[in-house]
């Protein structure tokens, strides 16, 4: 929280405690650590010094924003209309993630429900294209039909569901095949 406070000098310890319904003192254990920055007096304090709460409990996290554009099916070849820039839904903010070129997808269907159930939100990065084996991939065709699926090596290569549903089939990958990103993380609301 000291390097919150040098980059807003302009608020004294008082304004903040005031902010926060705390006392100045308070303040002050936060700021020389020792009280913990708890995600409750981030949450208090955060507004105050112009920043996140995140930025206060996680000072050197770097965080940055991506779009949520779409759905992708976790299921059979499906394809949807085009994205454009007003389709975006909404920005996700993102963190601890490496560098790349990155998008947000909602899973529709349950061909990967072990570890993307039905409604969570999977994290792209659309310049990845290695294909490692065991790992998680949105894999396209040049019709624009795309599915979420798990890469395996093999003759051939297949696209495999990782799901509770036995009803579900592998894929044989094809020449054709087009790599769209590799995920990264996926986003569960357990709401």
């Amino acid at each position: 929280m000291a390097d919150a406070l040098t980059k807003r000098p302009d608020v004294t310890q008082a304004e903040l405690a005031k902010a926060a319904g705390t006392s100045p003192q308070q303040i002050n254990r936060l700021i020389h650590g020792e009280r913990e920055m708890t995600a409750l007096w981030a949450e208090r304090l955060a507004p105050a010094l112009r920043t996140s709460p995140e930025r206060l409990v996680f000072p050197g996290l770097k965080t940055f924003r991506a779009p949520l554009l779409s759905w992708v099916s976790a299921g059979r070849l499906a394809s949807q209309e085009g994205v454009r820039k007003s389709d975006v839904r909404k920005y996700v903010y993102l963190a601890d993630l490496p560098k790349g070129d990155w998008i947000v997808l909602e899973v529709q269907g349950d061909s990967m429900d072990r570890i993307a159930p039905d409604g969570s939100y999977i994290c792209v990065n659309l310049s990845d294209h290695r294909l490692l084996t065991d790992k998680f991939y949105v894999f396209g065709t040049p019709e624009g039909d795309a599915t979420f699926k798990r890469y395996r090596h093999g003759n051939p290569p297949r696209l495999q569901p990782f799901s509770t549903n036995p009803d579900h089939e592998t894929i044989q990958m094809s020449s054709e095949t087009l790599i769209i990103g590799r995920v990264g993380r996926v986003i569960n609301d357990l709401g």
